[in-house]
């Protein structure tokens, strides 16, 4: 701490004077009080570092010279030791990993998805970044965060962009909190990536899966291909929500919640039925309560043994763009009867359709069942239906 004199003007800085204007060296534009008289041009001061070592400024009226300020200063020192002064507190900057903590605890009603994907997130950027403090965080250190991930987690340049992405989202939950006043994600550009294709099965992949897959596995996955119907949609089946008389399976759709009922073939009708005499439960395929760490589990078991099969890149969602690809592409189905092969939003909106309608749909299903099988060549297959585990 010290008192200084300080000067009103930038122009004058370097002039050593007492504050009073002179006609010589005094800049034109500096005040003037209401008589036409120039007001003097500085002040004495007591300067300081604060807390946050930030330089404040003091300034009393009744201190008009050096020996006044001293005394003021004597004072001033004297008051801060006895903690009398009000003086600004330095912001405590919380690091990412105490920080995340709160962030997570604001999803902690939110939908399971989501509660799920952003502590997945968080979680991979606490291991890497949780000893910053927020304001430590840079550009440079999320590009150094990015480079870490893709060359020790092998991650995908698109999970990467979701990483930074919830990471923009962390800082601003903490500039609206006042704990935080930048975001460094502004100033990261996303890592471009490629559009490509969705996979889908080739023929020979889809003789792959009817020779090698065997029980509950088989038969999901040809659930799957033949409806087009997600895996938490598959899963979540009951009985009940089969109408073997009809040929029409009625489910709640996933991603929209909407109830949506779809036709299904007479080969899946049959390995169904099949698969119901031996397990005569509520649910078709997985007894417990189906929840995202389900799910999960499931779609991991899939694609390792897609992979294992030599079938790479494959998950079992794509099994849902095979589907409408298959339809579309390979048996020339027009675009509206695919579009309406992913379900009516609810009973009454299937009764709306015509007959011929639901026939198109039912036929569409049926060429697609003896394409994926060669025109029935191996839909005589026997599907043997024993529970399995994921």
């Amino acid at each position: 701490m010290a008192v200084r004199f300080r000067k009103y003007f930038p122009q004058c800085k370097l002039i050593p004077c007492s504050g009073r204007p002179g006609r010589s060296y005094c800049p034109g534009d500096r005040p003037k009080r209401a008589n036409g008289e120039f007001k003097d041009c500085g002040v004495w001061c007591i300067e300081f570092f604060d807390d946050s070592k930030t330089w404040q400024s003091l300034t009393f009226k009744d201190v008009r010279n050096k020996t006044e300020a001293e005394k003021r200063f004597a004072m001033f020192i004297g008051d801060r030791e006895r903690g009398k002064l009000n003086l600004p507190k330095k912001k405590v900057i919380p690091t990412l990993a105490a920080y995340s903590k709160t962030y997570l605890e604001l999803y902690k009603n939110a939908k399971e998805n989501t509660r799920i994907m952003k502590k997945s997130i968080t979680t991979s950027l606490v291991k890497y970044l949780g000893d910053y403090s927020l304001d430590k965080i840079t550009p440079f250190v999320i590009e150094k965060y990015r480079l870490e991930r893709k060359e020790k987690d092998s991650v995908k340049d698109s999970s990467i962009n979701v990483d930074v992405s919830i990471l923009g989202h962390i800082f601003n939950t903490a500039i609206k909190a006042g704990i935080w006043d930048k975001n460094p994600c502004k100033d990261v550009r996303r890592l471009k990536v490629a559009q490509g294709r969705d996979r889908v099965l080739t023929a020979k992949e889809m003789d792959l899966l009817s020779d090698k897959l065997q029980e509950k596995d088989r038969l999901m996955v040809f659930v799957g291909i033949l409806t087009g119907m997600r895996l938490g949609e598959v899963l979540r089946l009951k009985w009940t929500d089969i109408d073997f008389d009809k040929g029409l399976i009625c489910f709640t759709q996933g991603k929209t919640g909407k109830l949506v009922t779809i036709p299904f073939s007479s080969y899946l009708a049959a390995e169904l039925f099949r698969h119901k005499e031996r397990n005569p439960g509520d649910k078709v395929f997985e007894p417990r309560e189906i929840t995202n760490t389900v799910i999960i589990r499931y779609s991991e078991h899939f694609s390792h043994l897609f992979k294992r099969f030599g079938i790479g890149n494959f998950t079992f969602h794509n099994l849902r763009h095979t589907f409408a690809s298959l339809l579309q592409g390979e048996l020339g189905i027009g675009a509206v009867v695919v579009q309406g092969m992913t379900g009516h939003s609810s009973l009454g909106m299937l009764q709306k359709y015509s007959h011929t309608g639901l026939d198109s749909k039912r036929n569409a299903i049926e060429m697609l069942t003896a394409h994926v099988f060669r025109a029935g060549e191996k839909a005589t297959i026997p599907m043997v239906s024993k529970t399995g585990t994921a």
